[in-house]
């Protein structure tokens, strides 16, 4: 399974191995079919709905008779809010034939009533058959036997049971400095921070009786640590700031998918050509911020962006929005995000093993609710083994090994050195 799969991929599957399937959503409804006024041919169309998670029956059959070859028509009617794709059935066959069909994707946040241009001909258009029943399945509603809720609440229990077995999430994060200012909020929630940076330059993890507190020592930030680890988690950093960090706003409304975004400068100039960057309300709201990372920024544009970092979401924001640079980089062990119901189209962010894990999580849940205790136990000891293989491999990537009598890599090279300078040996 996917880093990136969606919440309701873990749903559905704990649902397809109880047999206790969610709601669907139905066949769109009200389907007409505005026609060329030109062309003799005879057309007949339906249309379905779709989730991630499967396709709606089709709707009722709507037949034309003046249609031609590379005509335009104009495919109307209702859909679900859910949806997020509609496929327009079409067949010149006779009724209840249709085996072509047009994809298209529904925009973020539902159409309800949509509107689509179809030109008959090849263009875009895939051979396949709607089908008869209904699997556009809406993981956020209840089955006859579970509901959301509970699975929800499994899923956020199996969680904390992998955290405390594999001890967090290996992940990165970020907060805009301002100058003079001691302490801050950290985005997400974290176990462990074990490296920190100020500007680029690295700082050192500290004890409280490092600080100087009688007057404000405002400089390059040295040394961090956590003031607070509860609900809210309050890291302070000595000398304090010397500066406030790069702001602007987004200058243009920006998609959920976008990796340039366009910005208009604020009161102070950014200073990093690459790192983090913060969208949102911070530090009112650091719960509902979208911290990213940029490879470039020139003429008032963040480019090569990786969306969703540090256990936030990818998320679509208006123009206006606040686009802050994160001077200060830490890197540790994150606790996993929570869901609530009604998230199942959020990325899932985890890693794969994780995933994995988790599912046996779930699926030992679901055998305690079916009285099956020694199936349940042999899957949480499962889950449990492959939580321990999750921390005893952290390390994806090692630092290497300087070598020695006379072999030579990209620390030592023989004669006058390589690209990255050389190494001499005692």
């Amino acid at each position: 399974m996917s880093q990136w799969s969606l919440v309701g991929d873990v749903l559905m599957a704990l649902r397809e191995q109880a047999a206790d399937p969610p709601s669907s959503l139905p066949a769109p409804t009200s389907v007409t079919v505005t026609p060329s006024p030109t062309g003799s041919l005879n057309i007949w169309f339906t249309v379905t709905q779709l989730t991630p998670w499967g396709e709606s029956a089709p709707s009722t059959e709507v037949a034309l008779t003046n249609g031609a070859i590379g005509s335009t028509f104009t495919v109307a009617g209702n859909c679900s809010f859910a949806a997020t794709q509609i496929r327009v059935y079409f067949t010149l066959g006779g009724a209840g034939n249709e085996d072509r069909y047009l994809p298209y994707t529904v925009p973020a946040g539902g159409i309800g009533a949509f509107s689509i241009p179809f030109t008959l001909s090849s263009a875009g258009i895939s051979q396949g058959f709607a089908p008869a029943r209904s699997s556009a399945w809406l993981p956020d509603t209840d089955g006859t036997a579970l509901s959301a809720a509970a699975l929800y609440r499994w899923i956020n229990e199996g969680l904390d049971v992998l955290t405390g077995i594999t001890e967090g999430i290996r992940d990165i994060t970020g907060i805009p400095s301002t100058a003079g200012q001691a302490q801050y909020q950290l985005i997400s929630n974290w176990r462990k921070i074990d490296n920190q940076w100020y500007d680029g330059w690295p700082m050192t993890a500290g004890n409280k009786s490092d600080i100087f507190r009688h007057s404000n020592v405002v400089g390059i930030s040295g040394t961090g640590v956590l003031n607070q680890d509860s609900v809210i988690q309050q890291v302070e950093f000595y000398p304090q700031s010397s500066r406030t960090s790069g702001n602007g706003t987004l200058s243009g409304a920006l998609s959920a998918t976008a990796t340039t975004i366009p910005y208009t400068s604020g009161s102070s100039g950014w200073v990093l050509g690459f790192g983090l960057a913060l969208l949102g309300p911070y530090p009112s709201d650091p719960s509902a911020c979208e911290l990213v990372y940029y490879s470039g920024n020139a003429s008032n544009q963040l480019v090569s962006v990786t969306r969703g970092m540090g256990g936030t979401f990818a998320t679509a924001w208006p123009a206006g929005t606040s686009l802050l640079e994160c001077n200060l980089y830490l890197t540790g062990l994150r606790y996993p995000t929570h869901y609530t119901r009604g998230q199942a189209n959020n990325q899932l962010g985890l890693p794969p093993a994780w995933i994995d894990a988790l599912k046996d999580y779930l699926s030992s849940r679901f055998k305690g609710a079916e009285q099956d205790v020694e199936a349940q136990q042999a899957l949480l000891k499962q889950m449990e083994q492959k939580g321990n293989g999750i921390k005893g491999n952290r390390s994806v990537m090692n630092p290497r090994r300087v070598q020695a009598g006379g072999a030579t890599g990209v620390e030592t090279v023989s004669g006058l050195g390589g690209y990255f300078g050389g190494v001499i040996l005692p």
